[in-house]
């Protein structure tokens, strides 16, 4: 039971991709969630995220080739930092 729980849970992985909450500090306004949403889809493996201006969150659907440091990065670059509060 527990070799079939573990294989649907990869299989899970692998077709829709590990999910993270980041927390992203520097949002001042609405457009910024749009600059932010642009950056994390920049980023190559990613495949859904969605930016939250009034938690100051982004919650991003990746492949697994994706890590933190990648959308750490494509976020510094519009001006903003991103820090991981979940890995699911």
């Amino acid at each position: 039971m527990g070799r079939i729980i573990l294989g649907m849970l990869l299989v899970s992985s692998l077709m829709y991709g590990r999910e993270w909450t980041l927390h992203i500090e520097g949002m001042h306004c609405i457009a910024c969630t749009l600059a932010v949403k642009k950056a994390l889809y920049g980023v190559k493996g990613v495949t859904n995220a969605k930016v939250n201006f009034k938690t100051q969150t982004a919650v991003v659907t990746a492949d697994e080739t994706v890590t933190l440091r990648m959308m750490q990065d494509a976020v510094q670059q519009t001006g903003y930092t991103a820090n991981a509060l979940i890995r699911h």
